[in-house]
């Protein structure tokens, strides 16, 4: 025992059951522990500082968004002047170099491809970056922060082995509260779940690196206690050390088959094994605390909360959308459209508000089994599950004629149009005997939305009827209700994120409830059948009262089939050919815009770093522009 070097010890260092403490691979012997503390007050009190920070600027933000909206409420357009100019360079430059900039040039959310069938994922923002470098650095600062005068190098070894332990576990509970779906600072703090989830991914490397530095400062310490054989049946006869080589062996599993290309290429078979392996590793490290009663223990109680509760809420989103004891579950509408796409209608049992700018996840046993994919929800009805009613006591405005809705179809065909949309009270008022139906448009790739599309080509009719359910809504739900210019730049499915964003503001425009006076759609396309996905919304949305003094849609079809499928049917829907230039398309709208502009996209990773560029061009000179991106990186 005397070459192992280990102490007897009857209940261990922490009065545990344990029967061996050995000198320098188990136990606190070399451990700063009073430097350990010190660092983790130091890294959650510095995140509560920035989570603060960032919270008064948000709620900065909103405030002079709401004073913008109130001032702005049934002010023409010379009134809103005021809104329409910088009142500070400061923040433009802000906005410009920092908040909205990339690391270097265009690439953001454009994919990084090695080849045509390998993508090694997306670059952060310029400002995620700083942030995830600062976070980097001060991790390597605190494991670097040893105490080199000591002269026995086992017990730097523990020291290391102490530190990058303990700030691992201590990384797991926000790894796991921003991998959640109902993480609590996306509506506290207004970001997307898109950067929460990049965030996660860079939390993840960091606690695998930490615990596998945890894993070897140990090994070389047991190694030195005895040898390489004396470790590996520790490992197998003790349950501390078995648990935590559980959890270490988990972790580097985890980041193994974690990378861009596995995620894109098996994603279904992907989410199965990271959700298993997330578990085992908290279950090893949790025992592996546990069984030494470390006094790491209850942040892994959090983590076990936090997944718990994220859970828990799931499923309460899910039951409350999808089934009544009255009208039974949701019922599932699937349509092959042209182009490549699907129509999935779902007619929940219930009467919810889904909010404009909203993702559900979409649950498809028959397709996918368990699974969960996020859509953007592109219609809901009736009207007033978007649309918040007001009721007031003037008479509703009345439906146009036909006469005044001929010619608005995107698709010129000889046609009759549509019969008008009519406008009842219930769709002001909430009749909760009216359930909900919601809409969304599927675009056909891999996996499982290529198996969607083809099952429902193959069906009479080219229409599945299935089972299927929702959970949501989601989103953080960013208002346009305060600026005057709304332009919204969309490309292939991405149409979806803003046809109910034209629907709402149009709706409360009539009623003097938006500051809104412009909006610009632009959907960029290949083809027109592409523009058969949307074309029974959009003939609603382009017969909605006032819609011509405010809507003006833009249609970029990059490969017509001919000259002759060009065609504008008016000066407020134009359809052009050739590829959409942002820059060009601001170029035209901002020198002529009312009050604040907010530029809004939603489409392919390319197509968003484009306008995003765009909108970067025309800060800075005066005018105020909010850019605003939809995206769901993975």
């Amino acid at each position: 025992m005397d070459d192992l070097r280990r102490r007897l010890s009857p209940r261990g260092h922490y009065g545990t059951n344990a029967t061996y403490v050995y000198e320098y691979s188990r136990g606190l012997n070399g451990v700063n522990v009073p430097r350990d503390v010190l660092f983790t007050r130091l890294i959650y009190t510095t995140v509560i500082v920035i989570a603060f920070v960032i919270f008064c600027i948000r709620i900065a933000q909103l405030s002079h968004g709401h004073l913008r909206f109130i001032t702005s409420l049934g002010a023409k357009r010379r009134q809103q002047t005021y809104w329409s100019r910088e009142a500070s360079s400061t923040w433009a430059t802000i906005k410009k170099h920092i908040l909205y900039a990339p690391i270097s040039r265009k690439r953001h959310n454009r994919e990084i491809q090695l080849s045509s069938a390998i993508n090694v994922g997306t670059l952060p923002s310029r400002f995620q970056a700083i942030l995830i470098l600062l976070y980097v650095a001060s991790q390597i600062a605190y494991c670097g922060l040893l105490d080199y005068a000591v002269n026995e190098k086992a017990a730097l070894v523990a020291e290391l082995r102490g530190r990058s332990g303990t700030l691992a576990v201590l990384n797991m509970v926000p790894l796991f509260l921003l991998a959640g779906r109902n993480n609590p600072l996306i509506p506290l703090l207004h970001i997307s779940f898109d950067t929460y989830n990049l965030l996660h991914r860079w939390l993840g490397r960091i606690v695998v690196l930490e615990s596998v530095i945890h894993t070897a400062a140990w090994a070389v310490n047991a190694i030195d206690e005895g040898n390489s054989a004396d470790m590996l049946l520790r490992i197998r006869t003790t349950p501390f050390f078995s648990w935590g080589c559980v959890g270490s062996l988990s972790m580097v599993f985890l980041i193994l088959h974690s990378p861009s290309p596995v995620r894109h290429a098996f994603y279904e078979t992907f989410l199965h094994l990271h959700q298993l392996a997330a578990f085992l590793a908290f279950l090893g490290v949790y025992l592996h605390l546990d069984l030494d009663n470390l006094p790491q223990k209850p942040w892994l109680i959090a983590v076990g909360a936090i997944w718990l509760f994220d859970r828990i809420a799931r499923l309460t989103r899910l039951l409350r959308l999808n089934f009544s004891l009255k009208k039974g579950p949701t019922k599932l509408r699937i349509e092959a459209l042209p182009g490549e796409a699907c129509r999935l209608t779902f007619d929940l049992p219930n009467r919810v508000h889904i909010p404009a700018g909203s993702h559900v996840y979409a649950y498809i046993p028959s397709i996918a089994w368990w699974m969960s994919h996020p859509f953007s929800v592109a219609w809901v009805t009736p009207s007033s599950c978007t649309t918040v009613p007001v009721l007031t006591d003037r008479p509703l405005r009345p439906s146009p004629s036909s006469s005044t809705s001929s010619n608005l179809s995107l698709l010129e065909k000889a046609q009759p149009p549509p019969p008008p949309v009519q406008f009842h009270l219930d769709d002001y008022m909430q009749d909760t005997s009216k359930p909900t139906s919601v809409s969304l448009v599927v675009s056909a790739r891999e996996g499982m939305t290529r198996r969607l599309y083809d099952r429902a080509l193959a069906a009479p009719a080219r229409t599945l009827h299935t089972t299927g359910f929702l959970e949501g809504p989601y989103g953080t739900a960013h208002s346009l209700a305060s600026y005057g210019t709304a332009v919204l730049f969309s490309a292939g499915a991405g149409i979806t994120h803003h046809v109910l964003h034209v629907r709402d503001l149009i709706t409360r425009a009539a009623d003097a409830r938006v500051s809104t006076q412009q909006i610009f759609l632009v959907w960029s396309v290949r083809s027109t059948d592409h523009l058969t996905w949307v074309q029974q919304w959009m003939d609603q949305v382009l017969r909605l009262p006032g819609r011509r003094d405010m809507l003006t849609v833009k249609l970029f079809i990059s490969k017509p089939k001919s000259s002759r499928e060009i065609v504008s049917p008016s000066s407020t829907i134009q359809m052009l050919p050739g590829r959409c230039r942002p820059q060009v398309v601001l170029d035209e709208i901002l020198p002529d815009r009312v009050g604040a502009t907010v530029v809004s996209v939603c489409g392919p990773g390319a197509f968003a770093d484009e306008v995003r560029a765009a909108a970067r061009g025309s800060i800075g000179k005066g005018m105020v522009v909010d850019f605003v991106e939809e995206a769901f990186t993975w």
